[in-house]
C-alpha cells in the first residue's frame, strides 16, 4: 500500500469515527429531552377571581365574589372615592352589599340613569375582576336579616340624610333616618300575633312599597 492510499484510509477513520461521536451526543441529548419531558409535574393553572352582580333593586346591588387567596383584596364600587366607596375583601366571606345615591336631574326630584364600574384589586392593588351595573333610578331597598320566633330584623338602604319608614303590615312602622355615611341601618320588631305580614320600606308619606312577605307562628 504506498503513501497516498494509506492517508485517505487514515483520513476515512477519522471522519467515520467524528460521525460516530456525533450520533452518540445527539442519541444522549435526545434521551435527556425525553426523560426531562417525562419527569415534568403538571402545572395547576392559575385560580381566577371572579366578580358577578347578584341582585340590584333601586339604587341597591349586591355582588359575589370567589376564589379570593388572602383579605388583602378590594372592592371599589366605582361612585365615590372615600370609604364609601370601597369594601375589603375576605376569602370567607362572597356576597357584597352597596347602596349607590341617585344622580340628581336639573328639576326637582328628577335623577339622572347612571352605569358604575365594580372593580375587584389585588394586594398590590392591581385590577382582577371588573363588571359594569347600571342604576335607572334610586330609591330604598329593605332585606330580612333574620326571624327568630316572632321577632324579626331587617337591614335597610336609602338616600342619604333622607327619612324613611319601615312598615311591617300590622299597622306599625318604624321611622328610620338614614346614615350620611353608610346609607344603611338595622331595625327590628316583634309581632303580638302569628301571621303573614308584608314588610315594606318607604319615604315618609309617600305610598306603601312591600319588598317581602314573612310568616311568624
Amino acid at each position: 500500500m504506498d503513501k497516498t492510499m494509506g492517508h485517505r484510509l487514515e483520513r476515512g477513520n477519522r471522519i467515520h469515527q467524528a460521525k460516530r461521536r456525533k450520533m452518540r451526543f445527539l442519541g444522549g441529548v435526545l434521551l435527556l429531552l425525553l426523560l426531562a419531558g417525562c419527569t415534568v409535574p403538571d402545572v395547576a393553572p392559575p385560580v381566577t377571581v371572579g366578580l358577578e352582580i347578584v341582585d340590584e333593586d333601586q339604587g341597591w346591588v349586591q355582588v359575589r365574589v370567589h376564589d379570593v387567596s388572602s383579605s388583602g383584596y378590594t372592592l371599589y364600587w366605582g361612585d365615590a372615592e372615600s370609604s364609601y366607596g370601597r369594601t375589603n375583601v375576605t376569602p370567607s366571606v362572597e356576597i357584597y352589599e352597596h347602596f349607590y345615591q341617585a344622580v340628581e336631574g336639573t328639576g326637582s326630584g328628577v335623577q339622572i340613569p347612571a352605569d358604575y364600574e365594580i372593580v375587584v384589586t389585588d394586594e398590590q392593588g392591581n385590577p382582577v375582576a371588573s363588571s359594569t351595573v347600571h342604576i335607572e333610578s334610586v330609591n330604598c331597598h329593605v332585606s330580612l336579616v333574620s326571624q327568630q320566633g316572632r321577632s324579626v330584623t331587617v337591614r335597610y338602604w336609602g338616600r342619604f340624610g333622607i327619612e324613611y319608614s319601615v312598615s311591617w303590615g300590622d299597622q306599625f312602622a318604624d321611622h328610620v333616618m338614614v346614615s350620611t355615611q353608610s346609607a344603611t341601618g338595622i331595625v327590628s320588631h316583634t309581632y303580638l300575633s302569628a301571621g303573614t305580614y308584608s314588610i315594606g320600606m318607604e319615604e315618609i308619606w309617600a305610598p306603601r312599597q312591600v319588598f317581602f312577605t314573612i310568616h311568624v307562628e
